[in-house]
């Protein structure tokens, strides 16, 4: 990111403005996912995007251990997920974001009326997040990453059946499964439901970091599988669980057979069969909300405002003409100069493959 940044153009909504550090609530003096920015940052969640060098960060307990391993020592706010706290003018309440460990919503009342941030999110299970209420609230800032309609999700469970038909036949077959997700989130998810099949997974360091961090804050993996670090040529008849930036190294490479699954919500995008080249099954196992969820999401806010970011602006379009305020905020400072969470384990491919 750039130290210097033009002002973006006022945006007129007494619940929600735009500085030149982001989006920022008035009634709670809080800034949201700013990189950084004077005075507190909400962080919805510890993917490298969301992470913040601002002094002091508001979040849940969890994203706060995540951020302090991934970010350094912040002076936070830990707050609970359904406990409100009185912040500035406004009450705060954290709902679960359905995104990652630890990743929240922020609900904001206040005497103007009630403003809804969802930060990533997805509506559908994560084993590692309590269930996901769509929030009630006058104005809504909604991310839309997958605010197409192409991007329509399988459900998981058969996507989760899917990986797990792929890893047994390549075992069957005497070759390495390798299984592509990035570092936080997603690499969680597939080791549960790996070790859950009876699976044993051996992990890139950047994702067993991660998984030590769950457990160590009481979020294990179930058996009957287990799990451990990688150590070189010492895969053998195992699963090989590894970021996306290993694809073409030495790690993934030097394997004599393999097979290489990518999960990604992208495996819908025009361009799947060029960007994945290589790979013998894409699945779109995301841990973003899909266009259906976006859009009822929406509708079940009741929200008289909404704001899109972090997507197209075809989407907020799309939620107009199904009678809804929608204003795409393309002048949203975070949207500019920001990595992925690939850039936390090597270079990014294309179209921010992690998510």
């Amino acid at each position: 990111m750039t130290s210097a940044r033009a002002t973006p153009p006022p945006l007129r909504d007494p619940l929600l403005t735009i500085t030149r550090h982001g989006l920022y609530l008035p009634q709670a003096d809080l800034h949201l996912d700013a990189r950084t920015a004077p005075g507190a940052v909400f962080v919805s969640h510890a993917h490298a995007d969301h992470c913040s060098y601002a002094s002091r960060i508001l979040c849940t307990p969890e994203t706060a251990a995540l951020h302090h391993a991934r970010r350094g020592h912040r002076a936070s706010i830990d707050v609970p997920l359904d406990t409100p706290v009185r912040v500035a003018d406004a009450d705060i309440t954290l709902l679960s974001a359905g995104h990652a460990l630890g990743s929240a919503m922020l609900v904001a009342r206040s005497a103007q009326g009630t403003v809804a941030y969802t930060g990533d999110y997805k509506l559908r299970p994560n084993p590692f997040t309590p269930p996901v209420r769509i929030p009630r609230c006058d104005v809504l800032v909604m991310e839309c990453t997958f605010g197409e309609p192409r991007y329509r999700f399988p459900p998981d469970e058969d996507l989760i059946a899917r990986l797990q038909h792929f890893v047994a036949d390549t075992l069957a077959a005497g070759a390495t499964p390798v299984v592509l997700a990035y570092a936080l989130g997603k690499g969680q998810e597939a080791l549960y439901h790996l070790t859950s099949a009876g699976f044993d997974v051996v992990l890139h360091g950047a994702i067993a970091r991660m998984c030590e961090i769950h457990e160590r804050l009481g979020y294990t993996f179930p058996g009957p599988g287990r799990w451990e670090r990688y150590r070189r040529d010492e895969v053998g008849e195992r699963v090989l669980l590894t970021i996306p930036a290993t694809r073409k190294t030495g790690m993934v490479e030097s394997l004599r057979t393999k097979r290489i699954v990518y999960l990604t919500g992208w495996a819908y995008h025009p361009g799947a069969f060029n960007i994945y080249k290589g790979c013998d099954l894409v699945l779109p196992l995301s841990d973003h909300a899909d266009f259906e969820e976006l859009v009822r999401t929406a509708k079940e806010s009741g929200a008289t405002r909404i704001y899109t970011v972090h997507g197209p602006p075809s989407f907020s379009h799309h939620l107009r003409s199904i009678g809804l305020d929608a204003t795409h905020l393309a002048a949203h400072p975070q949207d500019a100069g920001q990595e992925d969470e690939s850039s936390d384990c090597g270079p990014a491919d294309q179209l921010g493959l992690a998510l």
